[in-house]
């Protein structure tokens, strides 16, 4: 049976119908006409896989990847990049519509200088003696030998690892749970996470301690959790530190930062923007403090709430380290403290899920810059300050080239 795609799904899968039930199939683009197998059928809706393309989209590029079929990383990896971004435009766009029955204008998604090498972190999952990342919606490693989304030197060091974990005795490499990797301009972090304690001295060997840190994450969690437990430094530097918007700031292999700094600099920069001069700040869910940072340039007074504790200390280090005066940073709930701060402008840069509910209780600053990388739980947010709030501006940034991820900046203005 032949599938012409007429749309996109929310993870890029083209969207066709079958006797009546919407149907997404993976690897397809709009415009085109296709075979597919079915391999999913609910009550409303059936999911399907591209078995034969029989109209090609001049969209259509070859996936430059060899692992694109298996990993599931790159799930718009051949769409090219022109359609990459308007597909991002527009699902912000039909979220918006959607959930909040709105009909906005969004902003063309702004591009990445880079749509390959630009990850400046990556987490590698190992089995066995493979080392790679996760199949699609699995706990199964598709072992890969580089990842094309990641900085150069981030693949170099995976290669060294490779080798070193074939190498191991087999029940340290069996203990062996993650290869995270971070490397900013000429400064590279490792953390080899395992369930128990592992001999690193051979891995090390080679690299630059000047240049390059490796540590030792003892972690015992069964969940996904990469990042958690005790860690022990091994070699090299412990944090390097970056020199950009002009500030000093430093970075750990724990702490939080954008992956792909062209598209930081650019987001980060057009918050500046939005913001008007000499207002008082709330940054809320301020991480280790950069955005507070850079904002408080251009402000009267900024605060900058965080409950975790590390980031919050580091974001003391960063204020210490360059002098700000007029920056105050506050370890709290963000939602049980925005009520006791005066506040003209607030911005909110929350994780992957969003704010939620006690958006409700928050008091009404003139202005709202809301950050996010999930669409859906900026639309639920948006739910709860819409009756006092209207949207200004809506403004996608491509940070995660390739995949079907976007990073969206929504301005409100107080009714």
């Amino acid at each position: 049976m032949d599938f012409e795609i007429y749309d996109y799904g929310m993870h890029g899968e083209g969207v066709s119908n079958l006797d009546g039930k919407i149907t997404l199939i993976s690897n397809a683009l709009v415009g085109e006409t296709l075979e597919a197998e079915i391999t999913k059928q609910l009550k409303n809706m059936c999911y399907a896989k591209t078995t034969n393309i029989k109209k090609v989209s001049k969209n259509r590029v070859n996936p430059p990847c060899p692992y694109f079929y298996n990993c599931g990383g790159c799930a718009i990896q051949h769409m090219d990049y022109a359609e990459q971004l308007k597909f991002k435009t527009l699902l912000v766009k039909k979220t918006i519509k959607k959930i909040l029955g709105l009909d906005v204008v969004v902003s063309p998604c702004i591009k990445s200088e880079k749509q390959f090498a630009y990850r400046n972190k990556m987490s590698f999952a190992t089995s066995a003696d493979n080392c790679g990342l996760y199949i699609e919606d699995s706990k199964q490693v598709v072992d890969v030998d580089f990842c094309m989304l990641a900085d150069d030197e981030i693949n170099k060091i995976l290669t060294k690892f490779k080798k070193f974990l074939k190498n191991m005795p087999k029940n340290e490499q069996k203990s062996v749970k993650n290869l995270v990797i971070r490397k900013i301009f000429d400064n590279i972090l490792i953390g080899v996470v395992s369930q128990t304690e592992i001999n690193l001295k051979d891995f090390c060997l080679g690299l630059n301690p000047k240049k390059v840190g490796v540590f030792l994450v003892l972690n015992t969690r069964k969940d996904s959790v990469v990042l958690s437990g005790k860690l022990k430094h091994v070699f090299g530097i412990t944090e390097f530190e970056v020199n950009d918007f002009g500030l000093t700031y430093f970075v750990d292999l724990f702490g939080f930062q954008q992956t792909n700094q062209n598209i930081q600099n650019k987001l980060y920069n057009y918050v500046l923007k939005l913001l008007p001069d000499n207002a008082v700040v709330v940054n809320g869910f301020s991480g280790q403090g950069l955005l507070s940072a850079i904002v408080s340039k251009k402000s009267k007074k900024v605060y900058g709430v965080e409950i975790n504790k590390y980031s919050h200390k580091c974001a003391e280090k960063l204020k210490k380290v360059n002098k700000i005066a007029n920056l105050e940073n506050i370890c709290a709930d963000f939602t049980k403290t925005i009520s006791t701060l005066p506040c003209d402008c607030l911005i909110l840069d929350p994780s992957k899920k969003g704010v939620g509910e006690n958006l409700k209780t928050i008091l009404k600053p003139k202005q709202i810059i809301y950050i996010s990388c999930n669409p859906i739980a900026l639309c639920k947010d948006l739910k709860h300050l819409l009756a006092n709030y209207t949207i200004k501006s809506i403004q996608p940034f491509d940070m995660f080239p390739n995949t079907n991820s976007v990073e969206t900046v929504v301005q409100l203005i107080k009714n």
